[in-house]
């Protein structure tokens, strides 16, 4: 597949910035995954609209942008399975930036997104594309795929949230790179030979990310790092992201 040829007449990453959670007076908390985080992307890049979604937005969204039956399979879910279909339209249909709330930022968008970058697949290790980062103009190839394969796997009846989100945006991404579905699991030789290929297309940019302090978003000292207390205040389980 011609990756160039895909993205050449997509338009430039638009300057919009998706959150999602369960309150939207979060930037007002004393927390350092605050603080070092979306507060700092918020404030690192003025030029960018800034929007926080609760579960009502979210909820909200999936029901206008998905058939009524396609909604009726993830209406009852928790709203980690509804968030991951979520980004993903919410990124195809608008395009910008999403962030999950546990990442840490310190680096301007201005130094991520270089003339003509229209796509941003950072890479979790050799393990996994990052799925809790998106940054990308509307209507790419990547994440129409992705929406496809979590709601074709919905109806035949693929509850796996895990298999849903991550793994579904991994097969994604690599079919269109190399056009085939690869699982995740720990490949070095097969991360760089993507990494490669995505560095080929002047439209791409990748990184070989090792969070928290070391990422796309964030490279620098470690920090008190209380995504547990945080967690606790927000009356969330530790591992609901």
């Amino acid at each position: 597949m011609n990756l160039n040829k895909i993205f050449e007449n997509l338009g430039p990453i638009e300057k919009k910035i998706h959150i999602s959670w369960k309150n939207k007076n979060i930037l007002e908390l004393e927390f350092n995954i605050i603080k070092n985080g979306i507060y700092n992307l918020k404030n690192l890049n003025p030029d960018y609209s800034f929007e926080i979604n609760d579960d009502n937005d979210v909820n909200d969204y999936l029901e206008k942008n998905l058939s009524p039956d396609d909604f009726q399979l993830i209406k009852k879910k928790h709203i980690v399975e509804k968030t991951d279909l979520w980004r993903l339209l919410k990124i195809y249909n608008e395009g910008g930036i999403y962030m999950d709330i546990d990442r840490l930022c310190n680096i301007p968008l201005s130094k991520i997104i270089k003339k003509d970058i229209r796509c941003a697949l950072p890479t979790y290790r050799d393990f996994d594309f990052s799925q809790d980062i998106m940054i990308s103009c509307s209507k790419n190839i990547i994440h129409k795929r992705a929406i496809e394969l979590n709601l074709e796997r919905r109806r035949n009846g693929e509850k796996r949230i895990v298999y849903l989100g991550p793994d579904t945006y991994l097969q994604a991404v690599s079919e269109i790179l190399i056009n085939k579905q690869i699982p995740r699991e720990n490949n070095k030789n097969l991360f760089n030979e993507l990494r490669q290929i995505i560095k080929q297309c002047k439209y791409l940019k990748t990184f070989r990310e090792e969070p928290p302090y070391n990422t796309i978003m964030y490279q620098g000292p470690e920090i008190k790092f209380d995504k547990k207390g945080f967690y606790k205040n927000q009356g969330v389980g530790f591992h609901s992201t």
